[in-house]
């Protein structure tokens, strides 16, 4: 069906994501890892300081709803996984890599996944994206490939210096606009959209209907720092308000009750 690019709103693309490419929220336990290594890894590089201010942000708020794209494993550093449990959020996690989206569906998550990527423009589309996995012997067993990105991508020369080092593997993908999972999950706000997809930030956000949903808080990772005025810029046109960056860059929009406590 996806032969070849089909708007994100035709009731087509939006029928074969429901069908083909959400699963439902778990009702089992949840089944994450206990290993101290993997539990040191899942809290390291920027983790801290973005749980520390969505700590600060949502404080005590319950029963949200966010959107990871770029979900890894669901565990190793997860950005949602705090709100999910702590909270009582749910929401929608996604991940293109199939090794990296075994493990996460293993986890037992209370959101919904999705083996998807989100579009750079407003229409679902085939994709192929390249998967890294480290080629010495120090990657340990439950490693995941975290420098999945789309091909043809210019990526940043600290990637560029991991890709020469890392065993590259392709794979084809389906890739659907932000607004076909709006219509199909029926809702109309994002409390949090955390975005991490590896240089392909810019186009999404731009494909991103602002005016078919309301979107809170989000935090995006800017792996070249050179595209950040843009993505400032676009974002502060859109009515939000950038609240602090370190390479992960968080944005609130303006006029939400949030700020108060913030301000506070």
């Amino acid at each position: 069906m996806l032969a070849e690019p089909i708007p994100g709103m035709d009731h087509r693309v939006v029928a074969e994501l429901r069908r083909n490419f959400l699963e439902p929220p778990s009702t089992l336990p949840y089944n994450l890892s206990r290993d101290l290594q993997y539990l040191q890894a899942s809290t390291s590089g920027t983790w801290t300081y973005i749980h520390k201010h969505l700590q600060h942000i949502f404080a005590q708020e319950r029963q949200g709803f966010f959107v990871e794209a770029g979900a890894l494993d669901g565990q190793q550093l997860s950005n949602t996984l705090w709100l999910e449990q702590e909270l009582g959020w749910t929401g929608l996690l996604i991940e293109p890599d199939t090794s990296s989206y075994r493990a996460l569906r293993a986890k037992r998550r209370k959101a919904w996944i999705s083996n998807t990527c989100l579009s750079q423009d407003g229409f679902a589309r085939r994709s192929i994206h390249v998967a890294a996995t480290p080629t010495d012997d120090s990657a340990p067993p439950w490693h995941v490939r975290g420098a999945s990105y789309q091909y043809g991508i210019n990526r940043s020369n600290f990637f560029k210096d991991f890709l020469r080092r890392a065993d590259q593997t392709y794979m084809t993908t389906t890739c659907f606009p932000l607004v076909s999972y709006i219509i199909a999950l029926n809702i109309s706000k994002i409390d949090f959209f955390s975005l991490d997809t590896q240089g392909m930030e810019e186009y999404i956000l731009k494909a991103v209907p602002w005016e078919e949903v309301s979107v809170r808080v989000l935090v995006i990772e800017i792996e070249d720092s050179a595209y950040a005025p843009r993505i400032i810029q676009y974002l502060t046109g859109k009515g939000y308000v950038l609240l602090d960056y370190l390479t992960d860059y968080i944005f609130v929009k303006q006029g939400d009750p949030v700020l108060n406590h913030l301000k506070i």
